[in-house]
């Protein structure tokens, strides 16, 4: 019987380190890796951040906690190139992490449509779509990444690139005058989809990255 209990104890101490939220601190500190000058007190629309995104965040958190391995690799490859590793995580929420997802015409880790994948030099073609590799679909998008980051100069905004795409995030900035992430995010117009890739993303970040290993947070 004690042993039982015992078990069942450890057992509830494992799903609550998997559903423990990262810290505010934290979160702010991912924000800041991403060069905004704005922490969670400034943007009124993130402030309930770890409530909102609860359920997708532990499934998220958990998928990362199976692929950890995996991912180190890709890790390693955004280190190398001085990229915030805040966007080596991007692949929880494009894909679940899963090379071998296919979306409405994007597939991948990266969920690359094609013409964006042959333009950031993948092979796309029957029985050899480059999209499904991990090393070289990585390769492309820390390329892809690299360019955005030329064209808006902000990490944080490279990120909503990504998920809005380059002509949409420069409309919403030049309508609001401003590159703020508080201004933008309260934009009616700004896309809800990349709100939430933002959102998830930037609490692994936030646990993976930015939490000691000594707190209750994963």
């Amino acid at each position: 019987m004690n042993i039982l209990r015992t078990l069942l104890l450890l057992f509830a101490l494992a799903c609550t380190s998997l559903s423990a939220q990262p810290s505010e601190s934290a979160i702010n500190a991912s924000l800041s890796s991403i060069g905004s000058a704005e922490s969670l007190d400034d943007i009124r629309s993130l402030s309930t951040i770890n409530e909102d995104y609860k359920t997708g965040y532990k499934g998220l958190y958990k998928r990362y906690k199976d692929t950890q391995e995996e991912h180190q690799k890709i890790a390693k490859k955004f280190e190398e190139a001085n990229i915030p590793l805040f966007f080596s995580l991007i692949p929880y929420c494009e894909s679940n992490f899963k090379s071998d997802a296919y979306g409405h015409g994007t597939a991948g880790l990266w969920q690359f449509m094609a013409q964006s994948g042959r333009t950031y030099g993948l092979k796309i073609e029957k029985g050899n779509d480059q999209r499904t590799d991990v090393c070289h679909s990585t390769d492309a998008a820390i390329r892809y990444i690299k360019d955005l980051k030329s064209i808006f100069k902000e990490w944080y905004l490279v990120d909503f690139a990504y998920g809005m795409g380059e002509l949409k995030l420069q409309r919403l900035i030049r309508k609001n005058g401003s590159k703020k992430i508080s201004v933008l995010l309260k934009d009616p117009e700004f896309p809800k989809g990349t709100k939430n890739h933002f959102a998830k993303t930037l609490l692994l970040d936030a646990a993976i990255h930015h939490t000691k290993p000594d707190n209750d947070t994963p």
